[in-house]
C-alpha cells in the first residue's frame, strides 16, 4: 500500500477543522489545564533545584568526612607497619625514615 502525501494531508485539515470548531468553553478548559500543567512542572523543576542544593552539601560533607577517616586509617597502619618493622630488625630508626639498602651494578663513566 502506497503512502500518500496528500491523503495525510487531507486528514491533518479535517482534524484541524474539528478542533475549530470546538466552543469556547473546550479552549478555556484547554488553556486552564496546560497552564496548571506548566504551573506544576515549574513547581517541581523548583523543588528538584533546591533539594540538589541541599543535598550537595551534605553530600560533600559526608565524602570529605570518609577521605578523613581513611587517611587517618592509612596513617595508622603506615606507623604500625613501621613498628612491626623495628621490632623485627631491632633496628631503632627515627620515626618516619626509612634507609633502602642496595648496591650499584653498573655504572657509566661519561
Amino acid at each position: 500500500m502506497m503512502f500518500s502525501f496528500s491523503r495525510q494531508n487531507g486528514q491533518w485539515q479535517k482534524l484541524w477543522r474539528q478542533q475549530q470548531a470546538a466552543g469556547p468553553l473546550q479552549r478555556i478548559l484547554a488553556w486552564l489545564v496546560m497552564g496548571v500543567l506548566l504551573v506544576a512542572g515549574f513547581v517541581l523543576l523548583l523543588v528538584m533545584l533546591l533539594l540538589s542544593w541541599l543535598l550537595i552539601p551534605l553530600f560533600y560533607w559526608r565524602y570529605r568526612r570518609r577521605m578523613r577517616a581513611f587517611q587517618q586509617a592509612a596513617q595508622q597502619a603506615q606507623r604500625q607497619a613501621h613498628q612491626q618493622y623495628q621490632q623485627q630488625t631491632g633496628q631503632q630508626s627515627p620515626a618516619g625514615h626509612r634507609v633502602i639498602e642496595g648496591e650499584v651494578v653498573g655504572k657509566k663513566e661519561e
